[in-house]
């Protein structure tokens, strides 16, 4: 509108980043003169969707450059099964569109000078870890045991999350001598089941309902593995916790989690993590049993863990490549 009505001026020029593809902003048409701007943008090339108006889909029709968090959620979105109706929109969009994995401040999120962790750790002096998961079982309630492999998840419990395959898989593996924390909140259904589950399972699984940032620390330093086995996944950053804490990461290999997480399969050198791919309990169960084969072959459990724990996922870098593109953009700006 500003180039409209000031011809020459020209316009900034604009980089949309998308984090999570499934939150639009879809309202009826009438809300459209709260955005103040023209009727010419109330078309199926911009703001008009299936006759409502879509905040995000004008966005991404009117950016010059688009980036979102991970190199394969950028890829993810132009199909139809992860793009959410805009699919058709963003493959028109590819030459301007670049996925970044998103980065972690180390500055908070560190094993040595932490203010939640009753002991320091660190890859190369690691010991503090086991007492890190000693603490946060008896924090949680559950019998303090060297040996039983600890799974923690921190998540909000909805859908995208995977909570119904990860209740599924627990009914399964949680009778096999492991033991599981978890961390958030949610519809009060899914709150109920995963609550119920450790009532079931008392002396196994321990459930706590809120938002706690000490105790988010404290659940990835003091487990072993980490469970996330989401339905989707812009980016994720809870497994770049975990790799970083020693809690070795279960991903679904979707989006971000793929980029991040390293299987044997993707890295015989360097392993990290263990990744499945069908949405399924049945496939995230027999995940959490191949961590526990893992977990039986110390010298191997600890090269993973000590892999993770050097990887870095800095801003720096990220913030790198977010500066390109927006070198990019200024170096196609039609002149002012």
């Amino acid at each position: 509108d500003r180039e409209r009505s000031n011809p020459g001026q020209g316009t900034p020029r604009t980089c949309l980043t998308i984090h999570n593809l499934a939150y639009q902003g879809v309202f009826p048409a009438s809300q459209y003169v709260l955005t103040n701007l023209s009727w010419d943008y109330f078309t199926p090339a911009g703001a008009e969707f299936y006759g409502q108006m879509n905040a995000l889909k004008t966005g991404i029709a009117l950016a010059d450059k688009i980036t979102t968090v991970s190199p394969r959620y950028a890829r993810e979105i132009t199909t139809e099964e992860f793009g959410c109706g805009l699919d058709g929109l963003l493959r028109s969009r590819l030459r301007d569109l670049t996925g970044i994995l998103n980065g972690v401040d180390y500055d908070e999120w560190n094993t040595t000078h932490n203010p939640f962790l009753p002991h320091a750790y660190s890859a190369t002096h690691p010991g503090g870890k086991a007492l890190n998961k000693a603490a946060l079982q008896a924090e949680f309630g559950l019998p303090v045991d060297a040996r039983a492999p600890l799974f923690g998840n921190i998540s909000r419990m909805v859908e995208q999350k995977g909570t119904e395959i990860l209740r599924a898989a627990l009914d399964e593996v949680l009778g096999l001598g492991i033991q599981f924390v978890q961390l958030g909140s949610g519809a009060p259904a899914q709150e109920w089941m995963f609550q119920a589950l450790a009532r079931r399972f008392s002396d196994q699984a321990a459930v706590r309902i809120g938002f706690d940032q000490g105790a988010s620390h404290r659940i990835e330093a003091g487990c072993d593995f980490y469970l996330m086995p989401s339905r989707f996944e812009p980016c994720g950053l809870n497994q770049l916790y975990s790799l970083r804490y020693g809690a070795i990461p279960i991903v679904r290999a979707v989006g971000g989690l793929d980029d991040s997480v390293a299987d044997i399969r993707d890295q015989q050198e360097a392993p990290d993590g263990i990744k499945f791919h069908e949405y399924s309990g049945r496939a995230l169960a027999k995940a959490i049993r191949k961590a526990l084969a893992l977990y039986a072959e110390p010298a191997l459990f600890r090269k993973y863990r000590e892999n993770g724990m050097r990887k870095d996922f800095s801003w720096s870098k990220t913030a790198a490549e977010y500066e390109a593109v927006y070198q990019r953009i200024r170096e196609t700006s039609n002149p002012g």
